[in-house]
């Protein structure tokens, strides 16, 4: 445990040196231990050209949204991730996999638009470089990998989500060297990975600057799948932190490592390992990544609405019946401000026309006074309702 705090500790020290940009000058006892610490920069900034190249990668086209999203559920294989406290037969494998196959689900029930690309969807080992580059050569606009937690002391429980960046803390860094270590199975680690160590902290310095251009978005979904957690799922939310994720760092859009929950604490772990648990955590994810697409969407289409010479408005769509509603017993004071459309023989009703996210906020604030929560924004391009991304689609 001491070993492992001193090299937190250097870990920082060296992170604090390399941000300086001057040379800091340190007294130590012994003249060797100082070309021991030089010895041990030396990888560090051999890995730091590496990622300078990696900069060079395109960045996705995010003109139209959010179009592909790859789901990677970790683990697999000879790789079984936590094996919990020991009392099921599924490890974290199983139960990310399960997770993740309903999620896509979900997804592409939702969203005819979406395209969903799993990097495993059956029980197989993947290398971490194989994931990122599924991630990569599908342009995606998102990357999910979806972990489950463990730790010594099964009274720890609670869900996190990770995005790329340097840890701030010991608990981060243990858990980016546990989710890294599946590399130590590939035969041919050390080459495709440059010479990482997951196991030596000093490895994690230059690899937190990778995914720095994507951090904002990343850091918007994961705060989004925190709250799903926290106020749908009532899980302990444990926060959004930053850790170095090998899985992470070289995909070229924003990207999250999500931790379910913790499977070395019994209630955590028989509820992940339930029909029911499963089926929550899947449904919070999706509804995180709704939001998400939504909020992009909405912000893409106003930077362009003002360019075009469309009649593009938007509404707040906040109910869906097979049958026709009467509007008048809706209890909304201004009925003038709803529309009707019949789409595939379900009536849908939207509220107000208006040019702005601003007044979309307001509109929405007014409809959850009126006791419809679950609305979202859609478009009405020259008289005909759509789908944000249908009317990004038309405009671009």
């Amino acid at each position: 445990m001491l070993d492992s705090k001193k090299k937190v500790l250097k870990t920082l020290l060296f992170y604090e040196i390399l941000n300086s940009g001057f040379l800091t000058f340190i007294y130590i006892d012994r003249i060797n231990a100082i070309f021991l610490y030089v010895k041990r920069l030396i990888p560090i900034f051999l890995t730091l050209i590496v990622v300078h190249s990696f900069y060079s990668l395109p960045a996705q086209n995010t003109n139209l949204g959010l179009k592909k999203i790859v789901i990677d559920p970790g683990h697999g294989g000879k790789d079984p991730g936590t094996l919990g406290t020991g009392r099921y037969k599924q490890a974290e494998k199983d139960v990310v996999l399960d997770v993740s196959i309903m999620l896509g689900d979900y997804l592409k029930s939702e969203f005819n638009d979406i395209e969903v690309v799993y990097t495993r969807d059956s029980d197989e080992f993947i290398k971490l470089s194989e994931r990122t580059r599924i991630a990569n050569e599908a342009k995606a606009d998102l990357f999910v990998s979806i972990h489950c937690d463990a730790f010594h002391d099964q009274s720890v429980y609670g869900s996190s989500t990770y995005v790329m960046g340097m840890h701030k803390t010991a608990s981060n860094l243990n858990v980016a060297i546990r989710e890294n270590s599946s590399i130590l199975m590939e035969n041919d680690y050390k080459v495709n990975y440059e010479g990482f160590n997951p196991s030596e902290p000093e490895s994690y310095i230059a690899l937190s600057m990778y995914q720095s251009s994507y951090l904002a978005n990343s850091l918007l979904i994961a705060t989004k799948i925190q709250s799903q957690f926290k106020n749908r799922v009532n899980r302990k939310d444990r926060g959004v932190k930053q850790a170095g994720f090998l899985v992470l760092s070289r995909a070229t859009m924003p990207s999250v490592l999500i931790e379910l929950g913790f499977l070395t604490n019994n209630i955590e772990e028989d509820f992940l390992n339930s029909s029911q648990g499963k089926t929550y955590m899947a449904s919070a994810i999706f509804r995180a990544i709704k939001e998400y697409k939504i909020e992009l969407e909405e912000l893409i289409l106003d930077s362009q609405i003002n360019s075009v010479d469309n009649e593009i408005f938007y509404s707040i769509q906040f109910l869906s019946s097979l049958s026709p509603v009467r509007i008048n017993d809706l209890g909304i004071q201004n009925r003038h401000l709803i529309h009707e459309f019949n789409v595939d023989g379900k009536y849908q009703y939207s509220y107000g026309k208006v040019k702005s996210l601003e007044q979309v906020n307001l509109l929405k604030n007014e409809l959850v006074m009126y006791g419809f929560k679950d609305c979202f924004t859609i478009a009405i391009l020259n008289g005909k309702k759509m789908s944000l991304s249908d009317a990004l689609s038309i405009l671009n």
